[in-house]
């Protein structure tokens, strides 16, 4: 019993301790960072989608706008008379 207090760990301790070893194991930096390189890429898919569908509303708007003025426009110049 002297020897668990002196030590300063209970079982509990060591076991925690062992099972952090276990999931690092074999984990270095680079694999880390590809890893991190991975989610990060992930992240940064859905964002870029998202603006990219953004802007070709963007400009689908503009052109149906563009399409309504020269309509309108068109259509009064049907509607008038012409005098000859």
């Amino acid at each position: 019993m002297g020897r668990r207090e002196a030590d300063g760990r209970s079982d509990v301790e060591k076991f925690r301790k062992n099972i952090g070893k276990q999931e690092f194991k074999g984990k270095n930096k680079k694999r880390t960072l590809s890893i991190r390189d991975k989610a990060q890429s992930r992240k940064s898919t859905g964002t870029t989608v998202k603006i990219v569908v953004l802007y070709l509303l963007v400009i689908l708007a503009v052109l149906v706008s563009i399409y309504l003025v020269f309509y309108t426009v068109y259509m009064n110049n049907k509607e008038m008379p012409h005098s000859n």
